[in-house]
C-alpha cells in the first residue's frame, strides 16, 4: 500500500479477483483502464478531475442497475473523491497513478459489508499487500511504515464528512507506526505476512475496518 515503486503494474494484478472484490464487472475494469491509458499515455498519472470521473464510474458500475445509491449525491461523490485524492497525494504533486487509484477504490468502498462471495475487507487488505513484488512472505520495517501510515490515513478518511473537534482529537491520538511495529518485530527487521495481517486486523486502532460488527 502506497510507495508505488515496488508495486506491480495494474496489468499484472489478478483482475478477475479485483472485479470480484469490488463488485465492478471485469469488462468495466478493463475498459476504464484502457481509456485511462489512452488519455495519459506512458505518463500513467491522473489529476483530481480525472480521479473524480474514474471514481464515480467505478462506483456507479458496482451499484445495482448502475445507479448511484440515493444517499450519495454527485456532490457527495465529488467531495469524497477529492478528499481521498488529497489523502493519497503524499508528495503534493497533484497526480496519482492508476495503481494508486485501484488501491484506493478497493480499500474505501467496503465499510460494514461482505460480498455475496464472502469476500471481506481482510481479504482485500491481503490482496493489496500481495500486489507488491518484494519479500512476498514477509513485511519489512519499511513496508510496515508505509502500510501503517496509509491505514492512519484511512482512519481520518472514515470521518471525511465529520469535522467536529472531538474527531480531530481522536485522530491526533493514533499511536505511531513504530508503536505497532515494536510489538511485532523480533529484532530481525521483518515480520511474517500472516502475523502482520492478524495483528492489524485485530488491533483496537484498525479492527473496525475489518470487522463489520464494530464499524
Amino acid at each position: 500500500m502506497g510507495g508505488s515503486s515496488s508495486k506491480k503494474p495494474f496489468t499484472e494484478w489478478d483482475l478477475v479477483q479485483f472485479s470480484n472484490m469490488t463488485g465492478v464487472p471485469l469488462s468495466t475494469v478493463e475498459t476504464i483502464y484502457k481509456d485511462f491509458r489512452t488519455v495519459t499515455g506512458e505518463n500513467n498519472k491522473m489529476e483530481k478531475k480525472e480521479f473524480r470521473h474514474l471514481y464515480k464510474q467505478m462506483y456507479q458500475s458496482s451499484q445495482s442497475g448502475n445507479n448511484v445509491a440515493p444517499f450519495l449525491t454527485d456532490h457527495d461523490l465529488d467531495k469524497m473523491s477529492d478528499h481521498v485524492f488529497e489523502t493519497y497525494d503524499f508528495d503534493g504533486s497533484g497526480k496519482l497513478t492508476f495503481e494508486e487509484f485501484a488501491e484506493i477504490y478497493l480499500m474505501l468502498t467496503h465499510y460494514g459489508s461482505t460480498t455475496a462471495d464472502g469476500i471481506t475487507h481482510r481479504d482485500r487488505f491481503n490482496y493489496l499487500i500481495d500486489q507488491y513484488d518484494t519479500t512476498p512472505e514477509f513485511i519489512t520495517r519499511e513496508r510496515a511504515e508505509q502500510i501503517f501510515s496509509r491505514l492512519n490515513k484511512y482512519n481520518n478518511w472514515s470521518n471525511w464528512n465529520k469535522t467536529t473537534p472531538a474527531n480531530s482529537s481522536q485522530s491526533s491520538n493514533v499511536p505511531t507506526w513504530e508503536h505497532h511495529w515494536n510489538k511485532l518485530d523480533d529484532g530481525t527487521g521483518r515480520v511474517q505476512k500472516s502475523k502482520f495481517i492478524d495483528y492489524v486486523t485485530t488491533s483496537n486502532e484498525y479492527k473496525r475496518h475489518f470487522d463489520p460488527a464494530v464499524v
